[in-house]
């Protein structure tokens, strides 16, 4: 089942002004959304806010709920299906000419591990204690480059420090997740023979984010972000 997995990131905006409506909302239609979102097939999923903007991290099984392997499923949708929550949401507008969005997917640049058929993608005695949404911004000069790293090092040491850590772009933001106690999986073999990750990954790395003006020092770089919602297995 793990290959069946897909892992999925968004950013959505709560409209100007809408901040405090949204989370009361949100707070009242919880149980509802959970118990939507398992029908869905959804195995997981946090959602974090910085500002009016919310970041996901979903997971959802491509195999749907009790379906069988390999069947097509609907991608979910996690506001839309709720009218008072999607009303105050910025909609996303479509290039290809179809109707908006009020989820935008990110980019992943960067996963420490993927589903894979040698391990379970989720170990059954498995429940994270924190979940971790962290936000940072890049110099547009060094996307390049910080892509580039993180490719590198995803490619030539997988399964290095933890399983589910995983960031995804938009424009000059990036968005971080993981989930602790960290899983280190036994070692597998990337896409790159070669060995050229530097060696003091944070001296590499300063010189590429745009650090933070208006936060605490320990978060000069990587913003950590309050988690409004969680759906895990067993909710």
């Amino acid at each position: 089942m793990s290959n069946e997995i897909e892992r999925i990131i968004w950013i959505s905006a709560i409209k100007p002004g809408m901040e405090e409506a949204f989370l009361t909302e949100l707070a009242g239609a919880d149980a509802a959304l959970k118990k939507r979102l398992k029908q869905q097939g959804v195995e997981t999923c946090s959602v974090f806010r910085e500002g009016r903007y919310l970041f996901t991290y979903l997971e959802q099984l491509q195999g749907g709920n009790g379906d069988s392997a390999g069947s097509q499923v609907e991608r979910v949708r996690l506001w839309a299906a709720d009218e008072k929550l999607s009303a105050l949401l910025e909609t996303w507008p479509s290039i290809g000419g179809a109707g908006g969005s009020l989820e935008l997917r990110m980019n992943d640049i960067f996963h420490d591990d993927l589903p894979q058929p040698d391990v379970p993608w989720r170990h059954p005695d498995y429940r994270p204690t924190q979940r971790v949404g962290s936000l940072s911004r890049l110099k547009p000069d060094q996307y390049a480059s910080y892509v580039f790293l993180h490719y590198q090092l995803q490619e030539e040491k997988p399964r290095l420090f933890n399983k589910y850590y995983i960031i995804g772009s938009l424009g000059e933001y990036i968005f971080s997740y993981q989930e602790l106690p960290a899983i280190v999986e036994p070692p597998r073999k990337g896409l790159l023979s070669t060995k050229e990750t530097p060696p003091d990954w944070g001296v590499a790395m300063e010189p590429h984010f745009e650090p933070w003006t208006d936060k605490p020092e320990a978060e000069r770089l990587w913003c950590v972000m309050e988690e409004l919602f969680y759906m895990g297995r067993g909710e």
